[in-house]
């Protein structure tokens, strides 16, 4: 089973790890879900779905950004940097605390204890920068990784 999620935006892209992939989504899901109703846009729903769906999904599916609006991309990029900004401070999370997510499969921390913080606001920084079309290239033949627990590597040649 593959451990890698391509996140693609335009003509760019790069490697996500699935489980820091996956944590972030479901943080900002349920950053956004905190807002104020009455502050959230109606496609909010949809959105929040879309998140938890690419959480479960893990590298079964690759996250197009491209397929969302404007105002949707601006509004998962707010939730994915205060998810990031929350387990930042929080110090990362641990298994105990996803195995209470109902969104999340027993084990599907791949083994570890700890999901340290570092790699996940790394991996949120780059979907910001993504967007932003602010990510640095990578050397030719060559792609980004994020998220991984030893943070950004290069994959490929």
């Amino acid at each position: 089973m593959s451990e890698t999620v391509p996140v693609i935006s335009g003509d760019a892209m790069f490697w996500a790890y699935d489980v820091a992939l996956a944590v972030l989504f479901i943080e900002a899901a349920r950053a956004g879900a905190e807002e104020p109703v009455d502050l959230r846009p109606s496609w909010w729903p949809e959105l929040e779905q879309d998140l938890r769906t690419h959480a479960l999904a893990g590298s079964s599916s690759a996250v197009l950004l491209d397929g969302f609006s404007e105002g949707q991309r601006q509004a998962l990029l707010r939730c994915v940097v205060e998810a990031a900004r929350r387990i930042e401070a929080r110090g990362g999370v641990d298994r105990a605390e996803v195995s209470n997510w109902p969104e999340l499969e027993a084990g599907f921390l791949r083994g570890a204890e700890h999901i340290g913080a570092a790699p996940i606001v790394e991996l949120a920084g780059a979907l910001v920068d993504l967007v932003a079309g602010a990510l640095p290239p990578a050397p030719a033949g060559r792609h980004w990784y994020y998220g991984t627990p030893v943070g950004r590597i290069l994959q490929g040649d």
